[in-house]
């Protein structure tokens, strides 16, 4: 029994240590969406910071993967967690655990909970999503990427002109002096009748 006892202690120190590092990298998955969305909050979001933040957050999924692959790290899957106890009665340990996702494990909500598998449906919208990837060659891929750099490029020069052309100020109006002798000679007709040609109506209407 004593070996059986060593054994499992053995386990659940590899347990502990692996379940340490994933939360770790969880963690920084988390710090990276959500300065990501703080800057999309924020706006003003150029394409190539869009591009980076995506790469980021890959680079830190594809080395979430391969800790879950590696040899050290045991069999996170062959494990089964076990519910000895549900309540209605908020918990504070679970709530900090969790992060005040889950603050008491409800009878209802344990199934959610404890899923391996996605919902039907969601499942459904996910096999559709990857087959239309899949359906997408790398070549017409990166054309339409390509494509999209091409557009945003485009739009950010034609939000600039604008922009500079309204910081410019207007063109100063010039009267010309033609125009200014006319409008005296009106307004002085108007005012004494200087100008006015007095025509015979006898004369007119032969």
């Amino acid at each position: 029994s004593s070996g059986i006892n060593a054994e499992y202690g053995g386990m659940e120190k590899e347990v502990d240590n692996a379940l340490s590092m994933l939360h770790q990298r969880v963690n920084g998955v988390k710090g990276s969406l959500q300065v990501f969305m703080r800057k999309l909050e924020m706006g003003g979001v150029l394409w190539p910071d869009v591009n980076e933040n995506f790469s980021t957050l890959a680079g830190q999924l594809n080395f979430l993967q391969k800790v879950l692959t590696k040899d050290e790290t045991p069999q996170l899957q062959n494990l089964v967690v076990l519910p000895l106890m549900t309540s209605q009665v908020p918990d504070p340990t679970l709530d900090q655990l969790t992060e005040g996702r889950i603050p008491f494990l409800a009878p209802d909500a344990l199934p959610n909970y404890l899923r391996t598998k996605l919902d039907l449906e969601i499942e459904r919208k996910e096999g559709f999503v990857s087959s239309e990837v899949q359906r997408i060659s790398e070549h017409s891929l990166q054309q339409q990427i390509c494509d999209l750099n091409n557009l945003s490029e485009s739009i950010s020069e034609i939000i600039q002109t604008s922009r500079e052309s309204l910081d410019e100020p207007p063109p100063p109006v010039r009267h010309h002096e033609n125009d200014s002798k006319e409008l005296i000679k009106l307004m002085s007709a108007l005012e004494t009748g200087k100008g006015l040609r007095v025509t015979n109506r006898r004369s007119a209407a032969r």
